[in-house]
């Protein structure tokens, strides 16, 4: 079978500013094609949409699936569309639609997604840009701080922050205003543990478990920018009562049926001391790394890094009916 990976870069795009940070390197795209050749696959890298569009317009892509992974730059539908150009194509491909990819990547909205299924989500607003608020002052009166900051549309931490206080938040507001030019998520930070939780979508019940990271000391601790660049930690199983994981399980399956999410999807949250569940937001295009949370999880399960590859592969080849070749 070929597989073809449509990835992305910062250097593919015409900026120099550093406030983009929802990139793979191209050693990771490198990495994740050699553990796809390990068990069998003809990979060849595709680049970007543009890159893309024109294989497709000269009908020269040559790949039976295409694992996605373009981020895409400056628009709410960025992460969409990749898929949409596959779809009008009809080249078949690995993971979610272009509309699930954008109502995941709209941060606010997707809480209210959650919060309709009843999974507890953080006290949140949206902040529009332009800014057509006059009482964001005293909207912020209604939070207990510290609050957390984040560009609407955005990944990876880019342009987040936490503030202590008012005067802080509303200085941090407006410099999120003028530099991202878009909608700003304002939510209560939540103290607790750091949750990721990667999902395969196989039969009967899927591949899954409740991660934490190994560097989390206090429940005051996040995943910022820096640690997810820089950092040097792993992704670690949780143990949990029976309660607190199967509260866990109906909120990844039920948002998962939700979204419409295909084949895999990540979902993030705070656990707080007292076992209670905040929904963060969905990832039905994320970073697959080792040591990263699906890695951690397949080798529970008996996998290597690249058998859980070669599973989510093989979980959309199931969905699409593409024999195995």
């Amino acid at each position: 079978m070929r597989i073809g990976i449509a990835y992305d870069t910062k250097d593919m795009y015409n900026t120099s500013k550093d406030i983009y940070n929802d990139f793979a390197d191209k050693q990771s795209i490198l990495s994740l094609q050699k553990e796809l050749q390990k068990v069998g696959y003809d990979v060849t890298l595709l680049g970007n949409a543009q890159n893309i569009l024109e294989l497709l317009k000269k009908n020269s892509l040559n790949c039976d699936i295409v694992y996605n992974t373009v981020e895409g730059i400056s628009s709410r539908n960025r992460e969409g569309i990749i898929p949409a150009l596959l779809e009008a194509y009809n080249v078949p491909y690995i993971g979610t639609d272009s509309f699930g990819l954008s109502l995941t990547l709209n941060k606010y909205l997707m809480k209210v997604v959650a919060q309709h299924y009843g999974i507890q989500t953080p006290k949140s607003i949206l902040i529009n840009y332009p800014n057509v608020y006059n009482d964001i002052d005293e909207k912020l009166e209604e939070f207990d701080f510290p609050i957390i900051l984040k560009p609407n549309y955005e990944g990876n931490s880019s342009g987040i922050s936490v503030c202590d206080n008012k005067k802080a938040a509303l200085e941090q507001i407006n410099n999120l205003l003028i530099s991202y030019h878009t909608d700003i998520l304002c939510e209560e930070f939540i103290f607790g543990k750091e949750i990721t939780i990667p999902y395969i979508d196989t039969v009967p019940n899927g591949v899954w478990d409740v991660t934490t990271v190994d560097v989390q000391k206090s429940d005051d601790f996040w995943l910022d920018t820096n640690w997810k660049l820089y950092g040097d930690y792993c992704n670690i199983i949780l143990n949990l009562d029976t309660k607190t994981k199967g509260d866990f399980e109906y909120a990844i399956k039920t948002l998962f049926r939700a979204i419409g999410c295909r084949d895999f999807c990540r979902f993030d949250f705070r656990l707080t001391a007292d076992n209670c569940i905040y929904f963060i937001e969905a990832n039905p295009l994320p970073a697959l790394f080792k040591g990263g949370s699906f890695d951690v999880v397949g080798n529970k399960y008996g996998y290597t890094y690249a058998e859980t590859v070669q599973l989510i592969v093989e979980t959309a080849c199931k969905r699409l009916s593409i024999p195995k070749i």
